[in-house]
């Protein structure tokens, strides 16, 4: 980067040969994850080198969260890391931060949530780079914008931050799942929650380039997919439709022959319909795991939460979707100590998840993050209670994870082989998203589905052995 920035001071022309270099940072949800392998795609198609180690780059582009106080102090730490790294390069921060700062972001570049495909175009001019045609990700992008604004201006005036971003398939995808954005945005405002201010309202991504999306990723060997958004209960829901319009979409992905599994990202328990749990248990590749949002098991703290159900309607979906799935596992997510949290109230906590029997907890101090009503509630809980009942939590979650283990001792079980450590034992994970780990002394390739026999758990993970003539 130093040879560029001399010879723009000398008034000569840029290398043809140079090769820009450049690495990504992620920090938060897989949503982020989604749209940084979506910018990375669109980097390597304009000829930048990627590089993952910590070496010196000419861009690095930081993917910011802004979910926690601590989020919000690892983005502005790894902006800081990357100007020590290289004092020359182009630092670009996009991301939730970095729409709530506006113009205060550290970084050279600063994108927040509503233009991210614009991001190369700023970087090339930020170099002096000369944009090359576009191919796949980035041209599809920008044809679809055309027609999505000319086709439904009369509904929002034509202003694009009401449009979802389309990136077009993402295929730069480094592990054997692949990750499918559906919809952004979330209308729900809980109290502890800066996120719809963030992100914005609800905007959803439209059926056909999903499911474009799925058909490119089943080609390229990714057998499995995940729907991810932000709420994505509420796909459908800024065009005037209900959860009608995601069990739609499901039953279309469904019959794309190259995807065998098809796995749902984080659900919010009011949206969930009896009628439409029975209508996706009827599909074939719906993986049986559902990671649905709790955040409290105490009726009180939820309304404080502004959470818009009790344990009652949440117990509801449970015993609902037991009934329609077999072998079916559920994960979840806890804030303790939210603030004026009793020690009853962390009890009855405990108690309804021991009662719902999650597979996994997910366990979140409360982090007061301004901005959010929340952040002004009193009282607040003391740190050191705070780590007692995120312990509490945390062994609960172990005595869960162990028990569901324990139940699928002697099945047989479908894995989908991702890794192998060296000792002829590869790993993977069942449709209930337990990890398997699998000897054998086969080799036994990547994206392999398999059937795994059962012998044995340690630490929430299954040991077992395949069943070659099962093999699929």
């Amino acid at each position: 980067m130093s040879e560029f920035f001399s010879n723009q001071n000398q008034n000569t022309s840029l290398p043809v040969e140079k090769t820009y270099t450049i690495s990504f940072q992620t920090l938060g949800c897989k949503v982020n994850r989604y749209e940084t392998d979506a910018v990375r795609q669109a980097f390597e198609e304009q000829g930048f080198q990627v590089i993952s180690d910590s070496q010196p780059v000419d861009v690095y582009v930081i993917n910011t969260c802004t979910v926690t106080a601590e989020a919000d102090r690892k983005s502005r730490q790894m902006i800081r890391r990357a100007r020590r790294n290289n004092p020359n390069a182009v630092i670009v921060a996009m991301g939730c931060q970095v729409e709530l700062l506006k113009s205060a972001s550290e970084a050279d570049i600063a994108i927040g949530t509503k233009n991210r495909i614009s991001v190369v175009e700023r970087v090339l001019e930020k170099i002096g780079k000369t944009s090359l045609p576009l191919s796949g990700m980035s041209v599809q992008a920008n044809v679809h914008e055309e027609k999505v604004l000319k086709k439904y201006k009369n509904r929002d005036n034509g202003n694009p931050e009401n449009q979802f971003q389309e990136f077009g398939p993402v295929l730069s995808q480094e592990e054997t799942r692949a990750y499918i954005k559906i919809e952004d945005g979330c209308d729900s405002f809980c109290s502890y929650c800066i996120i719809p201010f963030a992100r914005g309202r609800v905007v959803s991504r439209y059926a056909l380039d999903v499911i474009k999306e799925a058909e490119e990723l089943g080609r390229r060997g990714f057998h499995e997919i995940v729907l991810t958004g932000i709420h994505i209960c509420s796909f459908g829901k800024d065009r005037g439709e209900g959860i009608e319009a995601l069990e739609r979409l499901l039953f279309d992905l469904d019959k794309i022959p190259s995807i065998h599994r098809i796995r749902l990202g984080s659900l919010e328990p009011n949206s969930m319909t009896e009628d439409f749990i029975q209508s996706i248990s009827q599909l074939k590749k719906i993986c049986p795991h559902f990671h649905i949002s709790l955040q409290s098991g105490s009726d009180t703290v939820l309304v404080r939460m502004n959470r818009k159900y009790d344990t009652a309607s949440y117990r509801a979906v449970i015993s609902q979707l037991r009934h329609y799935f077999v072998d079916l596992s559920v994960t979840t997510d806890i804030i303790v100590a939210f603030p004026g949290e009793t020690i009853y109230e962390h009890q009855e906590s405990l108690l309804f998840c021991r009662e719902m029997g999650f597979s996994r907890i997910h366990v979140f101090p409360f982090s007061a993050r301004s901005g959010t009503k929340a952040a002004n509630m009193l009282p607040k809980v003391t740190s050191e209670a705070a780590a007692r009942r995120r312990d509490d939590f945390l062994c609960l979650s172990c005595d869960l994870s162990d028990d569901h283990c324990a139940s699928m001792i002697g099945k047989q079980v479908e894995v989908l082989v991702e890794t192998r450590d060296g000792n002829d034992c590869y790993t993977g994970y069942t449709k209930q998203y337990v990890r398997v780990n699998i000897v054998d002394i086969e080799e036994y390739t990547q994206g392999m589905e398999v059937s795994v026999h059962i012998e044995s758990y340690k630490d929430g993970e299954l040991f077992g052995r395949i069943d070659v003539k099962s093999k699929t």
